[in-house]
């Protein structure tokens, strides 16, 4: 690995032109005519430690050093690569994370939805029924049954309508983190889903 670069194909590639011209990285930056040096050292920077940056840098590099067509192109693709992989390997991770704190919760559907930020910090603390601690530990038919339940009791209470948000449509059940059940305000199933189910807008707030 070329002194001052990372592990990407590219960044190793620009290290070693610099390496060859002997140049300091400010002088670098004014062969390939670079009017602002230290944006010019900024955005070699980017391209050294990230593998990517601005388009028109690299071209002035071309331009002036002439790398070999071959190997730039090999070097560009193999970059491509190595981000392609860390960035699924980032989905996986967070994904992992959210499996482990994932917690059964039911969703109030409703027919109006938020149109502001502080409207959606008032939907999530209104539209989310947690459920008891212990829920869990019960077996899926009792899972169900418990939910059902609570989806009847707060219909009632709330008179099936929410208070900005307008009348109560029906209620989503995120059973695991894989899949989901949908059911109208009796507590009647009315499909199941697989796949994640997703909190409109604000899940990413209620898991921090």
């Amino acid at each position: 690995m070329s002194q001052g670069a990372s592990h990407y194909s590219i960044s190793q590639l620009i290290a070693r032109i610099i390496s060859e011209s002997e140049l300091r990285r400010s002088e670098f930056v004014q062969a390939i005519e670079y009017k602002n040096k230290a944006k010019g050292l900024r955005r070699l920077d980017e391209w050294l430690e990230d593998g990517s940056g601005d388009e028109g840098f690299l071209e002035k590099i071309i331009e002036v050093f002439h790398p070999d067509p071959g190997e730039l192109e090999a070097a560009l693709a193999e970059t491509e690569a190595i981000h392609e992989r860390e960035h699924q390997e980032a989905v996986r991770e967070i994904e992992e994370r959210e499996r482990r704190r994932f917690k059964p919760v039911i969703w109030v559907h409703t027919q109006d939805g938020a149109h502001s930020f502080f409207s959606a910090l008032g939907e999530r603390r209104i539209k989310v029924l947690w459920l008891a601690d212990g829920f869990e530990r019960l077996s899926e038919p009792e899972k169900l049954a418990n939910v059902q339940c609570r989806v009847r009791e707060h219909c009632r209470k709330t008179d099936g309508t929410l208070v900005g948000f307008g009348s109560i449509l029906r209620y989503t059940y995120a059973s695991t983190f894989d899949s989901s059940i949908i059911s109208d305000v009796q507590g009647n199933v009315i499909e199941k889903r697989g796949g994640r189910f997703l909190l409109p807008e604000v899940w990413m707030e209620l898991h921090r």
